[in-house]
């Protein structure tokens, strides 16, 4: 599975001008990272291509001053998604599997095999578990942040 790229390679400063120029002065450089992000981020989906760049920087802003309304003050962690990437990973393991072509996937990801087993299995396992629920006996799934009394 390759690796996402970030948004801010490869842009331009000119690319940049129109957000820019709606930054005022002081305005926080962590803001200002999470307003670029955003602002290239609105530039890819296919469906926002209209949209001129500065209508894209003023979202980018509002975007970013809700965040720093809801947020602002805290110190809140993102985590890289790695685990949420490789659960999407293993979802399209899971949908492209046709029951004999293990060793296929298995070269497509990048994974061995037994790997793709295993990963079937889990997959299986889950939704299974998201058909038929559980009842109030059966017993905690590993991981699962349940206190005994």
């Amino acid at each position: 599975m390759s690796r996402r790229r970030s948004p801010l390679l490869g842009v331009t400063a000119a690319e940049l001008q129109v957000l820019e120029a709606l930054f005022g002065d002081g305005y926080p450089d962590d803001w200002r990272t999470i307003a670029t992000v955003l602002f290239i981020s609105l530039r890819a989906p296919a469906e926002l291509s209209g949209l001129a760049d500065a209508r894209r920087a003023q979202l980018a802003l509002q975007m970013t001053d809700a965040l720093r309304a809801e947020i602002g003050g805290t110190q809140p962690y993102l985590s890289k998604g790695v685990r949420f990437d490789l659960s999407l990973r293993d979802r399209q393991i899971l949908d492209e599997f046709n029951g004999r072509n293990h060793d296929a996937l298995a070269r497509k990801y990048d994974l061995t095999p037994r790997q793709i087993y295993s990963i079937l299995d889990e997959q299986l396992r889950l939704e299974r578990a998201r058909r038929q629920g559980t009842l109030p006996l059966d017993p905690p799934d590993e991981g699962d942040d349940q206190v005994e009394a």
